[in-house]
């Protein structure tokens, strides 16, 4: 049986392959429902990871704006009130401290370095447990400062990085896990789950954030109150992965652990662990990593960066660092500074509704991603976004700061972030981890999460000096800045990101090593090959 194989040429090479299970997983003995709901059952466990990860994001730069974190934190003065003729204390925090909570992310890259290794000992669960005890640790260390004394924002940074750590452990394992579990047929639909998790995070923290704020602006609880949520959500996470089997490719790749893949695979695809469907998929993936490792007689962390894997690495690392540089390094964390400083009257309420638009394009989200296509959902989306960012500025230049200008500012960045949770978001973590071969995976997305935490650091580090009153004073000019940014990295994608749907990760491995140019390919050819898979798969 033949299938066709990427190549520049118009003919697709034919190649022969052997019979593959079908992508559901099911056979005659086995309910394709069952598999379904056993795979949808995980993608949910991975959005509810995604869920604390994005949470934890989501109140960093809330809180900033809150009365009782700047007294905690901060600077008091008392100042004469001219109208009232009253004395009145006036805190605030300076540029660099809040600039220092980018370290979160800098500590992100680094729990998700830090995974590559502790992943090839513990597996993908264990390193999800991992990520939720350093979280849990973080913030019951965090609820500890903030009560007036000396160095205790020091010692508040320190837990906040603890915590970091551990979720860059859950961001780079729960991705890698989500993706080797994950069929081909159901892994955009499944893993764009992960991505309307990433939105509910966001959406949650941003609640429980305009809830507090209406304490007392002495009491404390106004900016503890998110991070303590934090610790039963890491507890339900670490306990609630043992329901689920270690992944099947990791156990393949670790110690050729052939029986234990069987009954994790029987797990997913709710069939007998000794059925053909099992046996050969088990085949397909140990044909593939003994392929990739004639080269070498052990992967390394070296392998990612050699001639044959680097424009792998180069792709993966290009769509998290365009996600974490293009605006939502902005808006996410720094929306209530924003928007504070533009004149909008409630901050808190206005970033609820921003953090809602994006969990509604995270819905549709899935949908795009599998059936446009992760190419055309990356570069739809990035023209779209500059194109609100750079509206955004050019208004507020026309009109200044009078109340039209304001309903456009919450408008398109209203609209901007219902696009970038439709598009962008829902493709960035799942292609990154497309762009890896299934051997230097861990590896591969571990760099990718590195890198992605080093630039989310810069985005978030630089953000309020360009928006503080006695540095940048960009106000809403900040758009044209991201408008450029977005500008150029879309113009990398159209050279560098091929489109990756619709194809399994063996089959992806085929599109690299053919050589075809990323703008060749297309979900039209990918469907093709799948086609052809299935007709092979049926005797045809």
């Amino acid at each position: 049986m033949t299938l066709g194989k990427y190549h520049d040429d118009e003919e697709p090479e034919k190649i022969d392959i052997t019979p593959l299970p079908s992508d559901d997983g099911s056979d005659t003995r086995g309910s394709k429902l069952d598999s379904t709901g056993a795979m949808l059952r995980l993608s949910l466990w991975m959005a509810f990871a995604a869920w604390i990860f994005n949470f934890d994001h989501g109140y960093t730069g809330t809180v900033l704006i809150m009365p009782s974190y700047r007294k905690a934190f901060g600077t008091c003065t008392h100042l004469l009130n001219p109208t009232t003729g009253a004395t009145v204390e006036h805190c605030s925090i300076a540029p660099i401290q809040q600039s220092l909570i980018s370290l979160n992310y800098l500590f992100t890259g680094i729990g998700g370095g830090l995974s590559g290794l502790t992943g090839r000992y513990t597996g993908r669960r264990g390193n999800i447990q991992i990520g939720c005890i350093l979280a849990i640790i973080g913030a019951a260390g965090m609820l500890g400062t903030g009560a007036g004394q000396a160095g205790s924002f020091t010692h508040y940074m320190v837990c906040k990085c603890i915590s970091a750590i551990g979720l860059g452990q859950l961001a780079a394992s729960s991705l890698t896990y989500s993706s080797e579990c994950i069929v081909a047929s159901k892994r955009g639909i499944a893993l764009g789950l992960y991505n309307v998790g990433l939105a509910l995070g966001n959406v949650a923290s941003s609640a429980v954030c305009a809830g507090s704020a209406q304490l007392e602006p002495q009491n404390n609880w106004q900016w503890k109150t998110p991070i303590l949520c934090q610790i039963p959500l890491g507890i339900f996470l670490g306990a609630g992965i043992l329901m689920f089997p270690e992944s099947p490719r990791w156990l393949l790749n670790h110690g050729g652990r052939e029986e234990d893949a069987r009954r994790a695979f029987s797990i997913l695809y709710r069939i007998p662990p000794s059925s053909p469907t099992i046996t050969a998929q088990i085949e397909e993936v140990k044909n593939n990593i003994k392929a990739e490792r004639m080269v070498a007689a052990s992967t390394s962390w070296l392998q990612i960066y050699q001639k044959s894997q680097i424009r792998r690495t180069t792709t993966s690392a290009l769509i998290m660092i365009g996600m974490s540089i293009t605006g939502i390094q902005f808006v996410q964390p720094y929306a209530t500074t924003f928007l504070k400083g533009v004149g909008i009257s409630n901050p808190y309420l206005i970033n609820v509704i921003i953090g809602l638009c994006i969990f509604g394009g995270a819905c549709l989200g899935p949908f795009v991603v599998e059936y446009g296509g992760r190419r055309f959902a990356i570069l739809w989306g990035y023209s779209a976004m500059a194109a609100c960012m750079l509206v955004l500025s050019s208004v507020s230049t026309a009109f200044g700061g009078v109340g039209v200008s304001k309903m456009a500012i919450v408008i398109l960045l209203s609209l901007w972030s219902f696009v970038f949770g439709g598009t962008i978001a829902p493709t960035a973590g799942l292609a990154s981890v497309e762009m890896h071969s299934v051997s230097l995976r861990t590896y591969g997305q571990a760099n990718t999460t590195v890198l992605y935490g080093l630039f989310s650091f810069g985005a978030t580090f630089w953000t309020p000096y360009m928006l503080d009153p006695h540095h940048g004073n960009m106000g809403a000019n900040v758009g044209y800045f991201y408008a450029a940014v977005t500008v150029m990295i879309a113009c990398l994608v159209f050279v560098l990101v091929p489109e990756t749907a619709a194809l399994t990760l063996e089959q992806i491995d085929d599109v690299f090593n053919s050589g075809v140019r990323p703008w060749k390919t297309s979900m039209a050819e990918n469907r093709a090959i799948a086609r052809a898979r299935i007709q092979a798969l049926n005797g045809e």
